[in-house]
């Protein structure tokens, strides 16, 4: 019948939505932990922003083929918690305001061209590219 039928797409969702959750929970403390160490050592958060981001493409490209619940787990939550565009943004205006545009004409697109080959290519290597 259509209410029970609605009552199991109403459980999968919250179940998808309670995984999202803590995939981006887990996502944005690693998030941290990777910007401190390189804002630490080698005195460049933006390094660790695109660490970040790069691992984030990675994992959204290599578990494209996951069921809807490993889905949620991992790309949604746990990559979406790792990456960190609007940090980007930041630094990137911070760069804009003190000038450094050699550093803003360098950094937006490359970050984007390589967070896309990082993407493609573990779609590539998982068999997603199909």
């Amino acid at each position: 019948s259509w209410s029970r039928r609605l009552l199991c797409m109403t459980y999968e969702a919250l179940i998808v939505l309670a995984l999202a959750a803590v995939g981006c929970a887990l996502g944005s403390v690693v998030r941290d932990g990777i910007i401190h160490r390189f804002r630490i050592r080698a005195g460049r958060a933006d390094l660790g922003i695109l660490a970040a981001n790069l691992a984030a493409c990675v994992l959204a490209g290599g578990a494209v083929s996951l069921g809807s619940a490993l889905h949620a787990l991992v790309v949604i939550g746990f990559a979406g918690g790792l990456s960190t565009w609007s940090a980007l943004a930041v630094e990137v205006a911070g760069a804009m305001r003190e000038g450094r545009w050699a550093r803003v004409l360098l950094h937006v697109p490359g970050a984007f061209a390589m967070a896309l080959g990082a993407y493609l290519a573990a779609r590539a290597l998982t068999g997603g590219a199909s």
